[in-house]
Protein backbone atom coordinates (compact mmCIF):
# COMPACT_ATOMS: atom_id res chain seq x y z
CA UNK A 1 0.00 0.00 0.00
CA UNK A 2 2.93 2.33 0.50
CA UNK A 3 5.15 1.59 -2.07
CA UNK A 4 5.78 4.75 -3.01
CA UNK A 5 6.97 6.17 0.28
CA UNK A 6 9.29 2.75 0.40
CA UNK A 7 10.37 2.47 -3.10
CA UNK A 8 13.56 4.13 -2.02
CA UNK A 9 13.49 3.60 1.21
CA UNK A 10 13.49 0.78 3.89
CA UNK A 11 12.37 -2.54 3.48
CA UNK A 12 9.38 -4.07 5.57
CA UNK A 13 11.31 -5.56 8.19
CA UNK A 14 13.67 -2.41 9.21
CA UNK A 15 10.33 -0.65 9.75
CA UNK A 16 9.06 -3.69 11.87
CA UNK A 17 11.96 -4.15 13.63
CA UNK A 18 14.40 -1.19 13.04
CA UNK A 19 17.32 -0.66 11.11
CA UNK A 20 21.17 -0.24 12.45
CA UNK A 21 22.84 3.14 12.61
CA UNK A 22 25.22 3.28 9.04
CA UNK A 23 28.41 5.75 9.15
CA UNK A 24 27.32 8.89 8.03
CA UNK A 25 30.77 10.35 7.30
CA UNK A 26 30.46 10.17 3.54
CA UNK A 27 26.98 11.88 3.72
CA UNK A 28 28.87 15.31 6.37
CA UNK A 29 32.03 15.40 3.71
CA UNK A 30 29.36 16.30 0.91
CA UNK A 31 27.50 18.84 3.14
CA UNK A 32 30.73 20.62 4.45
CA UNK A 33 31.73 20.57 0.66
CA UNK A 34 28.36 22.17 -0.67
CA UNK A 35 27.28 23.99 2.19
CA UNK A 36 30.41 24.78 3.96
CA UNK A 37 31.83 23.22 7.42
CA UNK A 38 28.93 25.49 9.72
CA UNK A 39 26.43 24.02 11.97
CA UNK A 40 22.93 24.44 10.59
CA UNK A 41 21.54 25.29 13.33
CA UNK A 42 23.79 28.04 15.23
CA UNK A 43 25.85 28.80 11.95
CA UNK A 44 29.46 28.20 14.35
CA UNK A 45 31.92 27.46 12.52
CA UNK A 46 32.69 23.57 12.71
CA UNK A 47 36.36 21.58 13.33
CA UNK A 48 37.31 18.36 13.16
CA UNK A 49 34.14 17.43 15.83
CA UNK A 50 31.05 17.82 13.30
CA UNK A 51 28.33 15.98 13.91
CA UNK A 52 26.01 15.19 11.22
CA UNK A 53 22.32 15.49 12.02
CA UNK A 54 19.11 14.10 11.30
CA UNK A 55 16.80 16.92 11.26
CA UNK A 56 13.88 14.33 11.15
CA UNK A 57 15.11 12.32 14.59
CA UNK A 58 16.35 9.46 13.34
CA UNK A 59 14.49 7.84 16.31
CA UNK A 60 11.21 9.16 15.20
CA UNK A 61 11.51 8.25 11.80
CA UNK A 62 14.77 6.49 10.78
CA UNK A 63 15.54 8.60 7.21
CA UNK A 64 19.52 8.38 6.91
CA UNK A 65 18.71 10.10 3.37
CA UNK A 66 20.73 13.25 2.03
CA UNK A 67 17.36 15.50 2.46
CA UNK A 68 16.93 15.29 6.32
CA UNK A 69 21.25 14.73 7.14
CA UNK A 70 22.97 18.55 8.30
CA UNK A 71 25.73 19.44 9.48
CA UNK A 72 25.90 20.71 13.49
CA UNK A 73 28.00 21.32 16.07
CA UNK A 74 28.01 18.87 19.12
CA UNK A 75 26.05 21.55 21.31
CA UNK A 76 23.15 22.24 19.27
CA UNK A 77 23.13 17.98 18.11
CA UNK A 78 23.01 16.75 21.53
CA UNK A 79 20.63 19.57 22.68
CA UNK A 80 18.45 18.46 20.11
CA UNK A 81 18.55 15.40 20.98
CA UNK A 82 15.21 13.26 19.80
CA UNK A 83 13.39 16.46 19.94
CA UNK A 84 11.05 17.52 16.70
CA UNK A 85 12.62 20.67 15.07
CA UNK A 86 10.78 23.37 14.80
CA UNK A 87 8.82 23.44 11.56
CA UNK A 88 11.26 26.43 9.93
CA UNK A 89 14.33 24.29 10.26
CA UNK A 90 12.71 21.33 8.57
CA UNK A 91 11.45 24.17 5.95
CA UNK A 92 15.52 25.55 5.84
CA UNK A 93 16.60 21.63 4.86
CA UNK A 94 14.08 21.21 2.37
CA UNK A 95 15.16 24.72 1.01
CA UNK A 96 18.62 23.71 -0.04
CA UNK A 97 16.55 21.84 -2.83
CA UNK A 98 15.19 18.44 -4.51
CA UNK A 99 17.49 18.65 -7.43
CA UNK A 100 20.72 19.70 -5.68
CA UNK A 101 20.10 17.34 -3.20
CA UNK A 102 19.39 14.33 -5.76
CA UNK A 103 22.63 15.67 -7.70
CA UNK A 104 25.00 15.14 -4.13
CA UNK A 105 23.22 12.18 -2.93
CA UNK A 106 24.02 10.37 -6.75
CA UNK A 107 27.70 11.60 -6.56
CA UNK A 108 28.63 9.55 -3.50
CA UNK A 109 26.09 6.64 -3.92
CA UNK A 110 23.58 8.12 -1.02
CA UNK A 111 19.98 7.96 -1.35
CA UNK A 112 18.47 11.55 -1.09
CA UNK A 113 14.69 10.44 0.28
CA UNK A 114 13.54 13.89 -0.41
CA UNK A 115 10.16 12.62 -0.80
CA UNK A 116 9.98 11.01 1.96
CA UNK A 117 11.16 13.56 4.53
CA UNK A 118 8.42 15.89 3.04
CA UNK A 119 6.05 12.99 3.59
CA UNK A 120 7.58 11.62 6.88
CA UNK A 121 7.24 15.71 8.08
CA UNK A 122 3.58 15.87 7.21
CA UNK A 123 2.66 13.00 9.18
CA UNK A 124 4.55 13.98 12.22
CA UNK A 125 3.65 17.38 12.50
CA UNK A 126 -0.21 17.24 11.59
CA UNK A 127 -0.66 13.80 14.36
CA UNK A 128 1.22 15.71 17.35
CA UNK A 129 -0.41 17.32 20.30
CA UNK A 130 -0.44 21.22 20.49
CA UNK A 131 1.39 20.98 23.54
CA UNK A 132 4.38 18.94 21.85
CA UNK A 133 7.40 20.61 22.80
CA UNK A 134 9.45 21.63 19.65
CA UNK A 135 13.36 22.29 19.78
CA UNK A 136 13.86 26.22 18.31
CA UNK A 137 17.94 26.26 19.10
CA UNK A 138 20.37 25.32 21.72
CA UNK A 139 18.92 26.09 24.66
CA UNK A 140 15.63 27.13 23.41
CA UNK A 141 12.02 24.65 23.83
CA UNK A 142 8.76 26.22 22.13
CA UNK A 143 5.57 24.37 21.60
CA UNK A 144 4.29 23.55 18.58
CA UNK A 145 0.78 25.12 18.69
CA UNK A 146 -1.53 23.91 15.70
CA UNK A 147 -0.77 25.33 12.46
CA UNK A 148 -0.88 23.71 8.93
CA UNK A 149 2.26 23.69 7.37
CA UNK A 150 3.20 23.13 3.82
CA UNK A 151 6.37 21.97 3.18
CA UNK A 152 7.81 23.38 0.29
CA UNK A 153 9.24 20.58 -2.72
CA UNK A 154 11.44 22.63 -4.95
Amino acid sequence: MNKTLLADGPDIADHLFGADRVSLLKAGDVLASEFGPNCFYCATRLTATRHVDHVLPWSRVGIDGLANLVLACPACNSNKSDLLPSPGHVDRALDRGQPLLETLAADINWPSQFDRVVSAAHGLYATQPESTPVWLGRKNIGVLGRVDFEWHTR
